[in-house]
């Protein structure tokens, strides 16, 4: 296969339309037709003289020979073109894509140039060169039968189906491999190509047709040439200079040579670099393909020209990335040195440490989720520790009015626990935020810490599936437990045992524990209003954020300790906690609020030394001040877990409000006060209206 030339001496030629009275010209277009009438077919005198009459006859002129011509109608807003000539001795020169350019200029207020040529003419890459494209195939009319190519120029009009520029982010072309994936729904990786035509990615992703592809459909010889001309009508078709062709294709060897020097060896490299080279001079962002030879070999070149080479999960990553920037953003996670971002396209590798040794998991097997998931648009998101390493990775979906979570890892490393209890209780929150009452982890590979996480957590297993709640109920046992049998119901699961008003405090904690957000307010179960100073709030709490970060071990946890002097009321537990931060302090000034809601889970008092020893990692106190706190030596210790910030903490004139109407002190505490269950509901309930 060559490399299309335009040839120097096509710039002396000259194109001219012959009027009805130049008969000359017109004789010498006649003439130019019957020498090649084997590949042109019979055409009436009369026609040519009737183009002339209506300026549809164009002529090419070398000095005064004439060397080619194109005859066409004006029809429906399409250029039907009927005959494209060059004398034999001219060709190659040029003359056939400057009669095509000349029509297109002159009637481009039309759609495009429509034509029709003989399949046995073996005339495809002619037409290609020219930009035309395959629109179908018809039987001919001959006595063998032979098909008809319908060709199509296309003039860029905007439709119905046009992308939308303003919108699109990313235009790609996909080769021979991704179009037969979108044509024949056996083959290996049609789910995955399938995915670049998913509706979430309207009007983001604009599929492109190349010269490349259209050269690949003109070679094929079955039947699966109609079914891939079909499939690649839906696709537009580009057209790029072909000097800014050439000079690409140099290029592209030259650099690709020090590593495959034999390349191009054959027809499919050749279709390979010509893919590359047309897709980088039509200016696209993206060439979409499966063949790893090809990525291996130019991939690296490409991206210096602005062309990424991409297998269609990774495009379909890539454009997520584009469309909601901030999420891969690294965040802070619980304002520790540990960050959470969404996983980028080409970071299948890194996942490496989360694969499931225990269960035997290949490799591959992990690389095929991540694609999987990709494709389906879910969304994947990593954690990374201060290193960079990625240490912990889950995805949720929507599914059958639950979370789904198809992915849940954990590195094994130290903090692996500590982190697998984080992670579930960011997987209810999620459920909480999108109002879905039911989490379902259904990763066939869940690594073992997340296992023994979600399993303390209540989870329940259900044809290899973990099943836990997650209701967002402020209300009676009764309102509970019909939000339990509800979501219960959705999920295909027997339905919870009934609840009772005036529970005990432990039953009602456990299943507050188990079934969170919930809160039973006809329980018997405690709420404590706990003061604490603005500085312990940013270390302990993380409100109101500092610049500097938290202990990572403190930080990631679901569990905190909270010393306080063993003088006034003791909290019991188990409890719930509202924390009231004081206002101002020595490097922050937030006005006073009720800024979060705990559960508590244990009160230790013992020996100051004695205490900070055992939870010295779940606090943020100091041996020194624990020690200032103590009473006979003896401090106290509550501790802590599930802690919730409000999205909008409680003003101090607010709680005044709201504890005047429902009972309860309306003063600021000074140290754990109790109030009624009517009271907690009110200001929890306004904690958490966004």
């Amino acid at each position: 296969m060559s490399v299309e030339r335009v040839a120097e001496t096509a710039v002396s030629i000259k194109l001219l339309t012959p009027g009805l009275q130049d008969r000359e010209a017109i004789e010498a277009a006649i003439q130019l037709g019957n020498g090649a009438r084997a590949t042109l077919g019979h055409m009436p005198f009369s026609a040519y003289r009737d183009a002339a009459a209506k300026g549809t006859l164009l002529l090419a002129y070398a000095g005064n020979t004439p060397v080619g011509y194109a005859l066409y109608a004006l029809a429906r807003r399409r250029v039907r073109l009927s005959h494209l000539c060059v004398d034999p001795t001219r060709q190659g020169k040029g003359i056939a894509r400057l009669l095509v350019e000349h029509i297109s200029e002159h009637h481009h207020d039309h759609l495009g140039i429509a034509a029709r040529c003989r399949r046995d003419y073996r005339l495809g890459e002619m037409w290609i060169r020219l930009g035309f494209a395959q629109r179908g195939e018809r039987p001919g009319r001959g006595s063998t039968g032979e098909p008809l190519i319908d060709w199509w120029r296309d003039h860029d009009h905007p439709n119905l189906l046009s992308a939308d520029a303003d919108t699109v982010l990313v235009r790609a072309a996909i080769d021979m491999n991704i179009l037969r994936d979108l044509t024949e729904a056996n083959r290996t990786n049609a789910d995955e190509s399938s995915a670049l035509l998913a509706p979430h990615l309207v009007g983001l992703l604009e599929i492109v047709r190349t010269a490349a592809l259209n050269t690949e459909i003109d070679r094929m010889d079955s039947d699966l040439r109609t079914r891939c001309t079909e499939r690649a009508q839906s696709f537009p078709a580009v057209r790029s200079d072909p000097a800014a062709r050439m000079r690409i294709t140099g290029e592209l060897q030259q650099h690709t040579r020090p590593l495959d020097p034999g390349n191009p060896k054959d027809t499919q490299d050749l279709l390979d670099l010509q893919h590359v080279a047309e897709a980088i001079a039509a200016d696209l962002n993206v060439l979409v393909t499966n063949d790893q030879e090809l990525t291996r070999i130019y991939g690296g070149v490409a991206e210096r020209y602005g062309l990424r080479i991409m297998r269609p999960a990774d495009v379909v990553i890539h454009i997520d990335e584009l469309a909601h920037a901030e999420s891969y953003r690294p965040a802070s996670l619980l304002d520790t040195g540990y960050v959470e971002r969404r996983l980028r396209s080409g970071e299948n590798k890194s996942v490496e440490s989360l694969r499931n040794h225990v269960s035997k998991e290949r490799p591959r097997e992990l690389q095929s989720t991540l694609n999987s998931l990709a494709v389906s648009g879910a969304q994947r998101l990593g954690i990374y520790q201060p290193t960079g390493e990625l240490v912990a990775a889950y995805a949720t979906t929507v599914s059958s009015g639950g979370l789904r979570v198809p992915l849940l890892r954990v590195a094994n490393q130290p903090l692996a626990d500590t982190l697998a209890r984080q992670l579930l209780f960011r997987l209810r929150q999620s459920a909480r935020d999108a109002g879905l009452p039911m989490i379902q982890i259904s990763d066939p590979h869940l690594s073992p810490q997340a296992r023994l996480a979600a399993v303390g957590d209540g989870f329940v297993e259900a044809a290899g599936t973990l099943y836990g709640y997650a209701i967002a109920s402020v209300g009676s046992a009764t309102e509970v437990e019909q939000a339990a049998i509800t979501a219960a119901r959705v999920a295909g699961l027997p339905e919870p045992v009934p609840l009772r008003s005036r529970m005990p405090a432990v039953a009602a904690a456990e299943l507050e524990r188990i079934w969170w957000p919930i809160k039973i307010v006809d329980s018997e179960l405690p709420t404590y209003l706990i003061p604490i100073q603005q500085p312990f709030s940013t270390q302990l709490l993380g409100v109101p954020a500092s610049i500097f970060p938290r202990r990572d071990a403190l930080g990631i946890s679901r569990e905190h300790v909270y010393y306080r002097s063993p003088g006034g009321t003791r909290p019991q537990a188990p409890a719930r906690l509202l924390w009231y931060m004081s206002k101002g302090g020595h490097t922050t000034q937030q006005p006073a609020a009720i800024i979060a809601c705990s559960q508590l889970d244990e009160v230790v008092a013992a020996p100051s030394d004695e205490l900070y020893d055992r939870f010295q990692h779940l606090g943020v106190w100091d041996r020194s001040t624990v020690h200032h706190a103590a009473r006979n030596g003896i401090t106290q210790a509550l501790r802590f877990t599930n802690t919730e910030i409000f999205p909008r903490p409680v003003a101090r004139r607010t709680f005044r409000r709201l504890a005047l109407e429902h009972g309860g002190p309306a003063t600021a505490p000074q140290q754990p006060t109790r109030i009624p269950a009517a009271l907690f509901a009110a200001l929890y309930q306004e904690g958490r209206a966004q």
